[in-house]
């Protein structure tokens, strides 16, 4: 096995980095013949922009004895004499057009994007002794490309019969080399390409010497590159730095994307790796909520399926919006209710604090007025989300009203996987859990029901730089200046101006009950504005 590491050593000191590649890739993959085509046009100038290639031009040639030794020195000569040099990659029709012509060799200097973008990838042609006794020009035999990682079959590429007789090949690979051209093997050795079925027989072995020949052309291309001079120098190093800058950008606004894609994820229930496989655990501060629609029986009688899913499908897209936007997470959607949670183990690991419970009870109370508020402006026409007004079309129709309730309870619940060995989720069990559901079911519409043990604690709960969470989401023109006193600024205060509350928002109850649930005082918060 040829040293890759002493090739990488030498290779940039070399001049003839090219003839280095070829003496190299030569022995590694035990080849008959080894040869470089230079990717060009008109001109015949080396170092053009790949866009600019029109032709590849036979460059260089390597074999094994005495007729390796006479391609080496006159090989050249020979395919072009022959035809066979340069290879066109497109060729014009009756009609004035161009069209791509067939061949491996023209596809690969044709693909140089693609193979450049997603590495250079190799093609490799197991068996082409049927080329040999062909009276066409070109024959379909069967490609795989490799690419670091995986064979892949490639349908519909041809190769050039002439090239196959005149080489005697009985396999054929080739691979791209970045902004040079492209490196051609004749018949490597066959046992690499023996199979079993559908698979190389000895794959693990051919994948390394695949592999340790994608690292010597990146060397080697790099090494070449470095040959250049002048004004060529000057116009390589520009597109790789476009190149660069553009790929830094994707990269960069990718990263934006995978970011908030988890912050989404997370808020409607997704778990990392971790977290499905944690130890269930005693949470006895977290704070839970449900959500449900009211009427939801009567709801499906009067709308068909389709229509049924619509809004119950922009529903729970509002839900989940706003828990991700008060960091707050979707438990689960069970039909028409949703069960929501704000409890330490998902709280987001970056974050250099934790959470009060007054602050996870605050985010919680907004994220579902917000979520009260929108499905009100959904069913009256002035959602963004249904600019057309199809709910409220329908709704109207039907004479139906879309509501909802919800219910909250902070305090002890087991949070852990539950699920069977091939679905599980991660979620909330226990008292607290228990009561928030009754709470909402026996609250009222457009508004949410709490525990006194809730209300204790809102009435003295202030929003402070203390509460960073909080803190960060509301400090926003016509809710929060920066520059207003955050000590003096309650949380019903801030929860009014948020949501065009006026006074009287809370309403006490008294002998509530549901089932087995009763409690002599619970209280009901208003989230919707009369004048809405």
């Amino acid at each position: 096995m040829p040293d890759i590491d002493k090739f990488e050593r030498i290779v940039f000191k070399k001049k003839n980095t090219l003839d280095l590649l070829l003496a190299f890739s030569l022995k590694l993959l035990q080849a008959r013949q080894v040869g470089l085509l230079l990717g060009t046009n008109k001109t015949y100038f080396k170092f053009l922009p790949p866009d600019k290639w029109d032709r590849g031009v036979i460059h260089k040639f390597n074999g094994k004895g005495f007729s390796g030794f006479i391609l080496k020195y006159f090989g050249t000569f020979i395919v072009r004499y022959k035809g066979l040099s340069p290879v066109r990659l497109y060729k014009d029709t009756q009609f004035g057009e161009k069209k791509e012509s067939d061949g491996i060799i023209s596809f690969v200097l044709r693909k140089h994007k693609d193979f450049y973008v997603q590495g250079i990838k190799i093609l490799v042609i197991d068996n082409i002794r049927d080329a040999l006794n062909a009276d066409e020009k070109y024959s379909n035999v069967s490609i795989l490309s490799y690419n670091g990682n995986v064979f892949k079959s490639l349908p519909d590429l041809k190769i050039n019969n002439a090239i196959a007789k005149q080489f005697k090949a009985e396999n054929f690979v080739s691979a791209y080399i970045p902004d040079y051209g492209a490196i051609v093997f004749n018949t490597i050795n066959e046992k690499f390409l023996e199979k079993t079925g559908d698979k190389f027989t000895n794959e693990l072995e051919l994948k390394k010497k695949l592999n340790i020949l994608i690292s010597a052309i990146e060397m080697a291309s790099l090494a070449y590159i470095g040959l250049a001079r002048g004004r060529q120098a000057a116009h390589i190093i520009w597109r790789k730095e476009k190149s660069l800058r553009k790929t830094a950008l994707q990269l960069k606004h990718k990263e934006i994307e995978l970011n908030a894609q988890k912050e989404y994820l997370r808020a409607v229930g997704a778990v990392n790796e971790s977290q499905l496989n944690m130890e269930p655990v005693n949470i006895t501060d977290g704070v839970y909520a449900f959500l449900d629609m009211v009427g939801s029986a009567t709801i499906r009688q009067k709308l068909n399926p389709r229509d049924y899913f619509y809004i119950l499908n922009l529903c729970h897209q509002i839900t989940a919006n706003n828990a991700n936007q008060y960091s707050c997470r979707v438990d689960n959607f069970m039909g028409d209710c949703v069960f929501l949670e704000n409890a330490s183990p998902f709280d987001d690991k970056k974050a250099k604090f934790s959470m009060g419970t007054h602050e996870r009870i605050m985010l919680m109370i907004f994220t579902l007025a917000a979520i009260l508020n929108e499905v009100h402006l959904l069913k009256t026409g002035q959602h963004d989300m249904d600019k057309t007004g199809r709910v409220k079309d329908l709704i109207d129709t039907a004479k139906i009203d879309i509501s909802f309730r919800a219910g909250m309870e902070m305090g002890t619940a087991l949070i852990g996987p539950l699920g069977s060995r091939k679905r599980k989720i991660v979620t909330a069990i226990g008292k607290a859990v228990n009561i928030a559901s009754r709470l909402e079911s026996s609250g009222r519409n457009d508004g949410i029901h709490i525990s006194g043990m809730i209300m204790a604690i809102l009435k003295d709960a202030c929003i402070t730089r203390d509460t960073r969470t909080i803190w960060r989401l509301i400090c926003k023109p016509n809710i929060i200046e920066e520059s207003d006193n955050p000590g003096n600024l309650s949380f019903f205060d801030c929860y009014k101006k948020m949501f065009g509350l006026e006074k009287n928002i809370i309403t006490q109850r008294t002998n509530v009950s549901y089932k087995e649930f009763s409690k002599d005082i619970t209280y009901w918060i208003k989230c919707i504005p009369d004048k809405a």
